[in-house]
């Protein structure tokens, strides 16, 4: 009974947060960009909860719940990309006043590379909102003993419904309220997993030597899961909303720099609790459920509750970040242009809403047929991000970047990462086989953009 009032509770909180700035949104730069006067601290929490996802919870702790330590670098490796990104990137496109990333991409590469970056992230936020589902209904079915569609119909029902009621601005401040809760609740599960288990003497007592090896992954692995966070964090619409939504570009890299601070204690304590469960709770079938039983079978009624609640809030933080992220990409660069020329405000932010109810039923769809946590972490990536990532950059900081090419060095990167990690990465037995999509798709872009370069004019900003 306890359990079932502190869930409750937490999630009345955040429809009743998603409700108050229902009456405060009255333009769609309000919905899409809290009106680009986004503070320090509400940037700053509302992307830390937005990065410590359901995917970085529940597939770190299953790694190290595999593997043992090596399975920090999943979370680890988005440390240098946040302070690259928060250093050289975000300030400078905060400076650009564009409202999406494929915006800015339109303006370089012309309006059909922007509808198809646009079309690519929205595909890679369904399926990355679906794996936060999925997340979250294997902790609500731990906790209360009920379906996985069942709960994953509860979850998407309550972030949706306060995505679609206060726009970014509900998304931010549900944000700072699941960070507090993720951050308390993950240092608890520490302390008392810690108890559990002997601490560090424990752990070596009952785990294999090879859990403490550091190397034990290798280093083209690690590798592809930086490059994985540097293309993510550098072009994701979802990530880079606070830097676009901020009020000025220092506030912007404020944002990416705290969130890379966070994450040196937030990885170790995923790590910490994934060994926890492999020294507690040995021989589970699926290593994703590490987490969700360690705390279901090892943690007493009201603080499991609390806990699974924080691990919820970090999945449901990332879900309704990322449904903002596609509502914007959808009515910004597709639907207005396309389809709402004289809308009202009005007429636009009702748009807004009924996209964001549609692309969430699209993520819980898919949620129901979704494998691993990992690897669609990675197929997601490469759809978008690490596709577009290469002209992006260069766009940035070269101005000779080949205008033209910019469309095919999307599509082409796009498929050959996404086939790489189909049928090349770990199926082949050549030298194709052992290099990781990660670095395949950049290589493709790089192979379409480079020679392009070479005949063709500095670029103009296309109209």
């Amino acid at each position: 009974m306890l359990d079932i009032i502190v869930f409750g509770s937490y999630i009345a909180l955040v429809l009743a947060i998603g409700r108050y700035w229902s009456k405060r949104v009255h333009s769609t730069e309000d919905f899409h960009l809290c009106s680009r006067n986004l503070g320090r601290i509400p940037a700053a929490l509302s992307l830390a909860a937005t990065e410590f996802s359901g995917s970085g919870l529940i597939g770190g702790a299953g790694l190290a719940y595999a593997i043992g330590i090596s399975g920090i670098y999943w979370n680890y490796g988005a440390i240098p990309a946040y302070f690259l990104i928060g250093f050289l990137i975000a300030p400078r496109l905060r400076k650009l006043q564009v409202s999406t990333i494929p915006e800015y991409i339109g303006n370089v590469f012309g309006v059909e590379t922007r509808r198809l970056s646009a079309v690519l992230q929205i595909l890679e936020a369904i399926a990355f909102v679906a794996v936060q589902i999925l997340v979250s209904a294997i902790l609500l079915s731990a906790l209360f003993d009920i379906g996985i569609a069942q709960a994953s119909i509860i979850i998407t029902a309550a972030f949706a419904i306060y995505t679609m009621m206060g726009g970014l601005w509900a998304v931010v401040w549900t944000d700072a309220l699941q960070y507090v809760v993720l951050m308390t609740g993950i240092i608890l599960a520490v302390v008392l997993a810690w108890t559990a288990v002997g601490g560090i003497d424990g752990m070596r007592t009952s785990l294999p030597e090879s859990f403490f090896d550091p190397a034990e992954l290798g280093l083209w692995t690690p590798l592809a899961w930086s490059a994985l966070a540097l293309y993510s964090y550098g072009v994701d619409q979802a990530y880079m909303q606070r830097a676009l939504a901020a009020k000025d570009p220092a506030t912007a890299r404020f944002a990416y720099l705290f969130t890379g601070c966070n994450y040196v204690l937030f990885g170790a304590c995923v790590a910490f609790l994934g060994m926890a469960a492999a020294a507690l709770l040995p021989g589970l079938e699926n290593q994703d459920q590490a987490l969700p039983e360690l705390v279901a079978q090892i943690l007493p009624e009201g603080v499991r509750s609390l806990i699974m609640t924080a691990i919820m809030a970090a999945t449901m933080s990332t879900s309704s970040s990322f449904l903002a992220a596609a509502s914007s990409l959808a009515v910004q660069d597709l639907y207005e242009p396309l389809f709402g020329a004289g809308s009202s405000q009005a007429q636009q932010i009702r748009h807004s809403r009924i996209i964001t109810a549609t692309l969430a039923l699209l993520s819980l769809g898919m949620s129901l047929v979704f494998p691993g946590v990992v690897s669609l972490v990675v197929f997601a990536t490469l759809l978008a991000p690490a596709a577009i990532f290469i002209p992006f950059v260069l766009s940035v900081f070269w101005r000779h970047t080949p205008r033209r090419a910019g469309f095919w060095a999307i599509l082409v990167s796009a498929l050959a990462g996404c086939i790489s990690q189909l049928f090349w990465y770990g199926e082949l037995e050549n030298w194709l086989g052992h290099v990781h999509p990660m670095f395949v798709a950049p290589v493709a872009a790089l192979a379409v953009m480079l020679p392009a370069a070479l005949f063709s004019r500095p670029r103009t900003q296309a109209s």
